[in-house]
C-alpha cells in the first residue's frame, strides 16, 4: 500500500510548520539594534535648515570697510618718489619684461590713449597681480604717454631695453584725465570737402562723426550707377560707399585689413576709403564716386564674384 505525500505531511508536527520568533531568524535575516535598545528604537529625525539671505538674519553683515587716507597718502607719496606721473592712490608701478608683458593693448577710434583690452593668461602681468582690464598705462618709464596716440606708446614701449616700468591707473579715461588735472576734451568740429565731380562743397559736423552718414545727410550721392538702391544702407555689408580722401587722411580712424581686402577687389586706390566704417576727427577733403579698375564688389569683373 502506497503512501501519499499529504499522509506523510499529516504526521509532521502542527508547531513545526508555525514560523519562530524574530531572534531564531537566520543571522543574514536579522535586523541589528543597538545594545541596551529596544527593537522598534528608531533615530529622530532631524528638521532640514533653509538658508536665509543676510538681510534678512538678525546681523545686517559687516560693517562697509573704512577708508584709510593715511594709507592712500602714503601710496601717494611712494608713487611720487618712485617717479610715477600721477599722485593718486589709483595709480601703480609695475616692472614687466619688454617683450612679452602678457598684455593686450587697446585703444579707441581717436587713437589717443591706451589701456590694458585683455591679460594673456599665465604672463607676465597677470602673475603680477597688480594689472587689470580696464587700466589706463600712464607713463612708460617715467616717460607720460596718457596723452600721446596708440602708435607713439608702442613705439615708445619698443625702444625699452630689457624691463619696462609701466604706470597704470585703476578707472577709465575721464577718471585719469581728472586725476591729471585735465578735463575730457569736448568733441570739437572738423570739416569736410567734398568733391563731387568738379563741384566743391564743405560740410561742417563734429569730430568722430561717420563719413558716409555726414555725406547722405547733407544729399551728397556716395554710390555709383545702380548701387543707389541695392545698398546696404552703410551697414557695412555691400562695399559700394567708396570715397577718396585726397587730404587729412591721418584726421581718420585706421583702415583694417577687411576694408583693405574690399577696397582692393575691386581696383581702389591706396588713398580710397569705405565711407561707412570712417570717421572723421579732423579736417578732411574727399572725392566721392570715384574711379576704379574692378568693378562693384561682388560682381563678376572685381575678382570677388558670388
Amino acid at each position: 500500500m502506497r503512501a501519499c505525500w499529504w499522509s506523510a505531511l499529516a504526521l509532521v508536527p502542527a508547531a513545526a510548520l508555525v514560523p519562530g520568533p524574530a531572534d531564531m531568524r537566520p543571522p543574514s535575516r536579522r535586523r541589528a539594534t543597538p545594545p541596551g535598545r529596544d527593537a522598534r528604537w528608531q533615530p529622530p529625525k532631524q528638521k532640514k535648515r533653509r538658508w536665509t539671505p543676510p538681510s534678512k538674519r538678525g546681523d545686517k553683515g559687516a560693517a562697509p570697510p573704512v577708508a584709510d587716507a593715511a594709507a592712500d597718502l602714503a601710496r601717494e607719496a611712494a608713487g611720487v618718489a618712485a617717479g610715477a606721473v600721477v599722485a593718486d592712490p589709483r595709480a601703480s608701478l609695475v616692472e614687466l619684461p619688454r617683450g612679452a608683458t602678457g598684455v593686450e593693448w587697446g585703444t579707441d577710434l581717436s587713437f589717443v590713449g591706451v589701456y590694458v583690452r585683455a591679460l594673456l593668461p599665465g604672463g607676465a602681468a597677470e602673475q603680477s597681480g597688480a594689472v587689470a582690464p580696464g587700466d589706463q598705462l600712464v607713463a612708460i618709464d617715467g616717460d607720460a604717454v596718457f596723452d600721446a596716440t596708440f602708435d607713439a606708446a608702442m613705439a615708445r614701449l619698443a625702444a625699452v631695453d630689457v624691463e619696462a616700468r609701466l604706470e597704470f591707473f585703476r578707472g577709465d579715461r575721464t577718471e585719469l584725465l581728472a586725476a591729471v588735472g585735465r578735463s575730457q576734451a569736448a568733441p570739437g568740429a572738423a570739416t569736410i570737402t567734398v568733391d563731387d565731380r568738379g563741384e566743391r562743397r564743405e560740410i561742417v559736423v563734429e569730430a568722430g562723426a561717420n563719413l558716409r552718414d555726414a555725406l547722405v545727410k547733407d544729399g551728397i550721392d556716395v554710390y555709383r550707377g545702380t548701387t543707389a538702391w541695392p545698398n546696404c544702407a552703410g551697414h557695412q555689408m555691400c562695399g559700394t560707399c567708396i570715397v577718396d580722401v585726397v587730404g587729412g587722411a591721418a584726421a581718420t580712424n585706421r583702415k583694417s585689413n577687411d576694408e583693405e581686402g574690399t577696397l582692393n577687389l575691386q581696383g581702389c586706390e591706396p588713398s580710397c576709403r569705405l565711407s561707412c566704417v570712417t570717421f572723421v576727427y579732423g579736417d578732411v577733403e574727399v572725392r566721392v564716386r570715384p574711379d576704379r579698375d574692378g568693378g562693384f564688389f561682388g560682381s563678376a569683373t572685381s575678382g570677388s564674384a558670388w
